[in-house]
């Protein structure tokens, strides 16, 4: 019998219907609870395997109450879907457990979730002993005292780590001999381990342990990703690991941790940005890079914090004040759900209140609205999360239960949306206006929608390439239908692309280049658009999206995307070239392209630290362009001849066309037949996908004092050109012809496109 059938008999067979009415009883119910039960109602519907909404301010509140009273408790929470969490603590083990296997058989009885804070017992790695301190150059010991409390030296926690598991341990095997599944448990473990902010960097250049365990010239983005991965192994031995070995099946987190697009939107309050640290500026704020710390820790259940940092009003110019907090907050939501893979549960932490505000509140800021903080929580939803984790004050709970009871309840009977649906969209307006959101089942979707404008209008949205969904003017929450649209053969599909990157500014040599049968141009605004648009000509675009899903990004993108010219978005040129093998890596990070081919540690080190982030930002640019461009145009990044397979493929599944550029004809040698062989290398780095070969339209002596004046002639090109087709290419494009001195080889360039423009229809 799977679990939810025998909750569903649990709660039928206790002889009433649990959710109908409010049991009672004489004895007395611990004040945080009342609070709950007080300002929330029984669900209309039983919540069966849905996840509980929990609240942190009633954990262990049911210590020193009766069983009876106790059973009666956690009935009445369940009839409003709130699950109930006891503490373990290290320091009075015999008591807590005792508590906790108290609590466990009750709910073990009432087919409830047996949930549990170990916050506890994982802290305190730090011990404020020599043994876990920096250590100078004169062998003295001394601390980190920025974060609050005392934090040494990162590679000086090995000897704590069995100390913290044997914590985790001994309740788990407790647990585990008496027959009692853990189904939750979770930590808020932040202020200790290794951590990176504040002044730990200054802190770990001084340290002589920290310098002999980091790499050679390591900058704060190596000290990070070496940070986070000793924090992600600390989790997953402390923490995860001795859970998942008697419980394999328990949902285990912490505070925080989540899957993630390289990119962290929001500051803890006991944080502050180190000068050193890699960002990514948007009006008043900063984003860090964050590490992949949720994979590498084991955990079973993503936790983000979606909460109403003080700091984040003042961050946003935005007009409409409600718009500042839920710019900010959804770009979290968005940020976890779109990088959460559907098996992996989701339960944000959320907060109304003002969160963290300065204890003088010398500048106050205007408070979240209820209806917009509602609205939230609603597209929290929408974008792949399952249920919430309310944090606040004691003297927040009423307000804080009832707004977010209030969601929780009214999104039961969409359930099987919520569980099994699939998010149709995770952008996040950059101003004010209409935000959708939605999850997709089948041939319908469930949609939210909230406008902050005037005057809303009749929507349309794409969610694939022949399906959309209308969204009406008045439209709130609700099912829509998915509808199919008719689509024709796009541009690129229908025709071989013969392009120039030069874009001249004089009319009479783009209509040369018209005539001469070149058909796409790089364009870079709407006025290039526009005059290529004029011949009969295609553009494309050129999209940051190694930044991550900027607001300039966004704004670009949305500026362009209805112009009838416009045909296909280029990434970033050989961007893998540029953290593995390209000459400036030699000021910037200490070695050269000799040192990356011969796989030397730091050139590895460094591509380690930098390339999974990076893969992630573009991964989330190019996914949000791919689901908004109401034109689906297709995504190409063009690559350096030999760019690191392994780490093309880590965003070869994000786009459509892939490529590379070569240029054969140097005065140093010619090695022409490469053309073919690349080709087929990135044929098969693409895994089929249309190969664009970008070829020489320049002679090297243009770019490199060291070379001779030297231009492919007429049969070299033409040579090149016919190879690439004949192995595979399905379009061509010309570099660097902008630089060219010499006009019969601009003609011998002519002479060629217009030789492969007369026979389009057979490539």
């Amino acid at each position: 019998m799977n679990k939810t059938l025998r909750r569903y008999i649990l709660l039928m067979t206790s002889g009433i219907l649990l959710w109908n009415f409010q049991l009672q009883s004489n004895e007395g119910i611990p004040l945080s609870i009342q609070r709950v039960l007080d300002h929330t109602k029984p669900l209309d519907r039983p919540r069966l395997d849905r996840l509980p909404l929990y609240v942190w301010p009633t954990h262990h509140a049911l210590h020193g109450i009766s069983n009876a009273q106790s059973r009666i408790t956690l009935q009445d929470l369940n009839q409003r879907g709130i699950g109930y969490c006891v503490n373990w603590n290290h320091d009075s083990f015999e008591s807590s457990l005792e508590e906790g296997l108290r609590i466990a058989r009750l709910q073990k009885a009432l087919g409830l979730e047996i949930s549990i804070n170990a916050n506890a017992c994982l802290h305190r790695l730090y011990d404020d002993t020599e043994a876990t301190a920096h250590v100078d150059k004169n062998g003295e010991a001394f601390w980190d005292a920025s974060f609050g409390p005392k934090t040494g030296c990162p590679f000086a926690l090995e000897h704590r780590i069995p100390v913290i598991t044997d914590r985790i341990t001994r309740f788990v095997d407790a647990y585990h001999a008496a027959g009692l599944e853990i189904d939750f448990i979770f930590a808020d473990w932040e202020i200790d381990g290794p951590m990176e902010w504040n002044n730990a960097w200054e802190h770990s250049l001084r340290c002589t342990r920290c310098r002999e365990n980091l790499p050679p010239n390591s900058d704060f983005r190596v000290f990070q990703t070496t940070l986070r991965r000793l924090r992600s192994q600390f989790q997953k031995r402390m923490f995860s690991n001795p859970v998942l070995k008697r419980f394999p099946n328990a949902l285990v987190g912490n505070y925080g941790v989540n899957p993630h697009g390289g990119s962290r939107y929001w500051y803890d309050y006991f944080e502050k940005l180190p000068d050193a640290a890699p960002t990514q500026r948007e009006h008043q704020t900063s984003y860090r890079e964050w590490a992949p710390e949720f994979e590498r820790s084991g955990y079973t259940m993503s936790m983000p914090v979606v909460y109403t940092w003080y700091s984040i009003f003042k961050s946003y110019p935005f007009d409409i004040s409600d718009y500042r907090w839920f710019y900010n907050m959804l770009k979290v939501a968005s940020n976890a759900g779109a990088h959460t893979p559907a098996a992996i549960p989701s339960v944000p932490f959320v907060h109304w209140h003002t969160t963290a505000p300065p204890a003088d509140l010398s500048e106050p800021v205007e408070q979240f609205s209820e209806k917009a903080y509602q609205d939230l929580l609603w597209h929290t939803l929408l974008r792949g999360h399952d249920s919430f984790f309310l944090w606040c004050l004691h003297e927040e709970l009423e307000k804080e239960v009832a707004l977010v009871h209030e969601v929780y309840a009214k999104s039961m009977p969409y359930t099987e949306y919520i569980q099994k649906g699939i998010p149709i969209d995770q952008y996040v307006p950059g101003a004010p206006g209409p935000v959708i959101s939605g999850l997709r089942l089948g041939n319908k979707a469930l949609i939210k929608r909230t406008d902050f404008n005037q005057s809303p209008e009749r929507l349309t949205i794409a969610v694939s390439e022949t399906e959309s969904i209308e969204i009406p003017a008045d439209f709130d929450t609700g099912i829509l239908p998915v509808s199919i649209t008719a689509t024709e053969p796009s541009w690129i599909e229908s025709s071989f692309p013969i392009g120039f990157y030069e874009f001249p500014k004089d009319d009479s040599t783009l209509i040369d280049m018209a005539k001469a049968g070149i058909n796409l141009v790089r364009c870079n605004n709407e006025n290039d658009l526009d005059r290529v648009q004029a011949l009969g000509m295609k553009g494309w675009m050129a999209m940051s999206v190694q930044e991550g899903l900027t607001n300039n990004l966004m704004q670009r993108a949305s500026d362009h995307w209805n112009h009838p010219a416009l045909a296909v978005w280029e990434g970033p040129d050989e961007i893998i070239w540029t953290f593995t093998a390209y000459s400036f890596l030699k000021e910037r990070a200490g070695f050269t392209r000799e040192d990356w081919n011969n796989q030397k540690t730091i050139a590895v080190q460094y591509a380690e630290s930098v390339g999974p982030d990076l893969l992630a930002r573009m991964q989330e640019s190019i996914n949000w362009l791919k689901r908004n461009d109401p034109h689906q145009r297709p995504f190409w990044i063009n690559e350096a001849a030999d760019s690191d397979a392994f780490y093309a493929r880590g965003y070869v599944d994000s786009i459509d066309i892939v490529g590379c550029d070569y240029y054969a004809v140097r005065s140093t040698g010619t090695d022409l037949t490469s053309i073919g062989r690349l080709t087929e290398r990135w044929d098969a780095i693409g895994k089929g996908r249309p190969v664009w070969m970008v070829l020489q339209g320049f002679s090297w002596h243009a770019l490199r004092d060291d070379r001779q004046r030297q231009y492919p002639s007429f049969s070299q090109s033409r040579f090149m050109a016919y190879d690439a087709i004949v192995h595979g290419a399905q379009g061509l494009l010309y570099w660097g012809t902008e630089t060219i001195d010499d006009p019969m080889f601009r003609q011998s360039l002519y002479a060629i496109t217009s030789e492969l423009a007369a026979i389009l229809h057979y490539l």
